[in-house]
């Protein structure tokens, strides 16, 4: 619309009136619109809205308040400034015109300057609040977008911080990894000389007393008691030497295992049976090395996964060290609670679109908070002293993350349950890979504690 040029409507009874007005108006470069009552104000009104109407008081079947309460109670209508018209000059009906809505209130007969005027300042002031109404929905707009993208850049330097701090943690545990595998190797031949030495001396504590033992009867008991405590002393403390030997062993091993980097060929494999066959060790080893070990089973597998491509034996080890750690967690919340606490163990598997999931969750003590935040820390672990080297869940998490691009994360509520949760791609690697036998060398680190919490 040009400056103070408008569409106008004329709603009067009288063509006289009509004729005059749309004359004064056109004069002046307005669009003029006319119609005789207030019905047809109102079809006129909301097949095009113009933007001021001039509407007269006293027409027939419908009067002008009612014609303006009619357009102010449609939305599309609603907005449209309302001069009334009217020769009735008494306070009360300006009173009224403007309560139903009217912005103006001209009387007859009308005076030219005064149509001219009024319609140029109520079209003026029209005017300014579209412009308004743009600017601030223009300026809500600018608001959002400017939202989305503070949104956008937080998260832009919240990812740029969390993979500094990853690539820090890499090349720190990346330099720890291989200062591990070079201590690891040579503290393996010492611990060997230490392990044969102690099986030799338990073997010459053996020889030494049965070599004697006829010798003793000539010796008073008292020196014979001695000699044999003495012998039993060496032998236990050799038996001790050796017992930590092994443990010391065991710890190098699985810090070589941690710290290699080389790894099997990426095969099309079975997960639910790969899966089941880890359940049936764990459940069968757990029942030799404590006879009264039992815990309920309960497993879902989702028969669509079908074969995935993945290192079968490197997953069978997190499989196993998961559910390992699941019936130690349910069978220690027995010792704790007695013969009403019923041990489970519940294994899930469900595809999910180009990806599987898989849920091991056992009913035991669950996890706190603090321990939480270190679950993946290499050489942390909850166990007594004898009973874990604190690699076990590292280990998983480089093989499930590291190797196989998937994801390992903790879902647990303290005294409730405990539940590790993986999220494996069908294809880890490429087919090629598998088809030309080429293998794929993992990350030779320590792999940095990466937790995903969703406990209450």
């Amino acid at each position: 619309m040009e400056e103070n040029r408008g569409n106008i409507l004329i709603a009067d009874d009288k063509p006289d009136n009509l004729r005059l007005l749309s004359r004064i108006l056109t004069d002046e470069g307005h669009k003029v619109r006319k119609v005789l009552d207030g019905n047809r104000a109102l079809d006129a009104a909301q097949l095009e809205p113009p933007d001021l109407i001039l509407l007269d008081i006293m027409m027939p079947e419908m009067d002008g308040y009612e014609v303006c309460q009619m357009l102010k109670a449609n939305k599309r209508t609603q907005a449209i400034p309302v001069i009334f018209l009217s020769a009735l000059d008494d306070i009360e009906d300006k009173v009224k015109a403007f309560s139903v809505g009217g912005v103006d209130y001209i009387t007859k007969p009308f005076q030219k300057e005064e149509v001219i005027a009024r319609v140029k300042t109520h079209l003026h002031i029209q005017a300014l609040h579209r412009d308004l109404k743009h600017k601030n929905s223009l300026l809500s707009e600018e608001i959002e977008q400017r939202k989305v993208v503070e949104a956008d850049l937080k998260r832009a330097l919240q990812d740029l911080k969390t993979a500094q701090e990853q690539i820090i943690a890499r090349e720190k545990l990346a330099s720890l990894g291989t200062l591990t595998a070079g201590i690891a190797h040579e503290l393996r031949n010492p611990l060997n000389f230490i392990k044969n030495y102690a099986e030799g001396s338990i073997e010459l504590a053996e020889e030494i007393k049965e070599e004697i033992e006829g010798q003793l009867q000539y010796v008073n008991s008292e020196t014979a008691s001695s000699i044999r405590e003495i012998l039993a002393d060496i032998k236990e403390n050799a038996m001790t030497i050796r017992q930590h030997g092994l443990r010391a062993a065991q710890i190098i091993s699985s810090m070589m295992q941690h710290a290699r980097s080389e790894v099997g060929k990426f095969q099309l494999t079975d997960l639910n049976s790969l899966l089941a066959d880890a359940i049936n060790l764990i459940y069968n080893s757990k029942r030799v090395q404590h006879p009264g070990f039992d815990i309920a089973i309960e497993t879902s597998y989702d028969s669509d996964i079908g074969q995935i491509d993945v290192l079968p034996s490197e997953l069978s080890r997190v499989f196993i060290n998961l559910i390992e750690n699941a019936c130690y967690a349910a069978q220690k919340k027995r010792d704790k609670m007695g013969e009403e606490f019923a041990p489970k163990l519940s294994v899930k598997t469900q595809k999910l679109g180009n990806k599987v999931e898989i849920r091991i969750r056992d009913n035991g003590m669950g996890i706190d908070t603090e321990t939480q935040a270190k679950i993946f820390e290499p050489f942390f672990t909850t166990k007594p002293v004898g009973e874990g080297t604190g690699l076990g869940l590292s280990i998983a998490y480089n093989i499930v993350v590291n190797q196989h691009g998937g994801i390992l994360k903790l879902e647990t509520e303290l005294n409730v349950y405990t539940e590790f949760v993986i999220i494996l791609p069908l294809q880890s690697r490429s087919a090629s890979d598998r088809d030309t036998g080429n293998t794929w060398k993992g990350e030779s680190t320590l792999s940095e504690a990466s937790l995903t919490i969703e406990a209450s």
